[in-house]
């Protein structure tokens, strides 16, 4: 079967550079699949071109489980299961998964208004009468910033040298009480619903909304219905949580190191650390089609409202007609990318991730999550 190509909506925040050589890979099997070959060969024909110091790849065909790791970390070892890399915006999927537990368990509905889980009644979230809601939220559709502090112009005319210091100053410690001070200033300008404009603010104001309709930390609630049921011990939120020799720092396009994301209060939109084998459980649950939360998390929010290409919890869908439907995402820090498609139908799917960012990248991610797709769906 011909590869659909998923073209993502702007979802994340993108963009990042060096070189090396070493290629290394893991399967689960006595005997490799000879469709190793052919996707090492599509990395090594990758890399000729591109300046990426390490990519790590975790690939689910039904029950089989797959790994290629390439490259050099900026500290000269290769990467493995178990390097650590930032994902950024994937972080959003979680919280859209801890979304589906809590519309599964009563906790809220999709088309609720977001204020009943608020304390204080905060009548600037919503615009001639139409409140903001958990779909709004889920689907960048709710008008809220792109992030909190609110800095309008700080992505028209980027350096990708000085922004992401830039940023991390903005958002180091950035409190809960400063969050909500900022929401409160918040003047939507057009109804909820109406329009696309990607925000960070939405799922980090989500995380807040979780903690009070469980009374429980976002990170508690991480551990308890995520990363616990499904084994994913080395998947963690904070940085001192984690042994830094195995964190994969990154570069951006000019070939500078690149700083970690700062913590702070809420990190719902894009903070986890996490590993190739890590990720590779969290692909099962969404590859299940018999899990609620999976099929929660995976339901179609826009209603046609843009064509080929419907929304999740946080999970961009592409519908390919008689094809099965491709659920992806796309995450990018400061100095690293990553890509998830899975095929549900097909139990397929792929995650790729590089310590890397920079102009085009995830285009090149995309197309390599093609290109391996291809190979499991041609069944060759």
């Amino acid at each position: 079967m011909k590869s659909n190509s998923t073209r993502p909506l702007p979802w994340s925040f993108v963009p990042v550079a060096l070189l090396l050589l070493f290629s290394s890979c893991k399967t689960d099997t006595e005997s490799a699949d000879p469709r190793l070959e052919q996707v090492q060969q599509f990395v090594d024909s990758l890399f000729s071109t591109q300046n990426w110091p390490a990519l790590s790849i975790g690939i689910i065909h039904a029950d089989q489980v797959q790994e290629v790791h390439k490259g050099q970390l900026l500290n000269r070892s290769s990467p493995n299961s178990s390097t650590l890399y930032e994902v950024a915006s994937l972080t959003k999927t979680f919280t859209g998964t801890l979304l589906a537990h809590a519309l599964i368990e009563g906790k809220a509905a999709i088309d609720q208004d977001i204020r009943l889980h608020l304390a204080d009644s905060f009548p600037n979230l919503a615009y001639q009468g139409t409140p903001i809601t958990f779909r709004h939220l889920a689907t960048h559709q709710s008008g809220l910033p792109r992030l909190f502090p609110d800095t309008p112009g700080l992505f028209d005319t980027p350096d990708w040298d000085n922004l992401p210091p830039q940023i991390n100053a903005l958002q180091e410690g950035f409190s809960k009480e400063d969050f909500f001070n900022s929401l409160a200033a918040v003047q939507l300008d057009t109804v909820p619903g109406a329009n696309f404009a990607y925000s960070n603010a939405g799922p980090n104001l989500l995380g807040y909304l979780l903690e009070n309709m469980y009374q429980k930390s976002y990170e508690d609630l991480l551990k308890e219905k995520i990363l616990a049921p499904l084994n994913m011990s080395e998947t963690e939120l904070h940085i001192e949580a984690v042994d830094t020799s195995q964190l994969a720092y990154g570069l951006n396009m000019n070939g500078n190191r690149m700083p970690i994301r700062a913590e702070k209060g809420m990190m719902a939109e894009g903070g986890l650390l996490t590993t190739t084998g890590d990720m590779i459980k969290y692909m099962q649950l969404h590859l299940d089609t018999t899990s609620a939360v999976a099929l929660a998390a995976r339901q179609e929010l826009w209603n046609g409202q843009f064509g080929d290409f419907e929304a999740g919890l946080f999970w961009q869908i592409f519908k390919a007609g008689d094809n099965p439907d491709r659920i992806f995402q796309n995450g990018g820090a400061y100095g690293s990318s990553s890509w998830v498609t899975l095929i549900p139908e097909l139990q397929l799917g792929v995650f790729l991730v590089t310590n890397y960012a920079g102009e085009g990248v995830h285009q090149q991610l995309n197309q390599l999550a093609d290109g391996i797709l291809s190979l499991y769906e041609s069944g060759e």
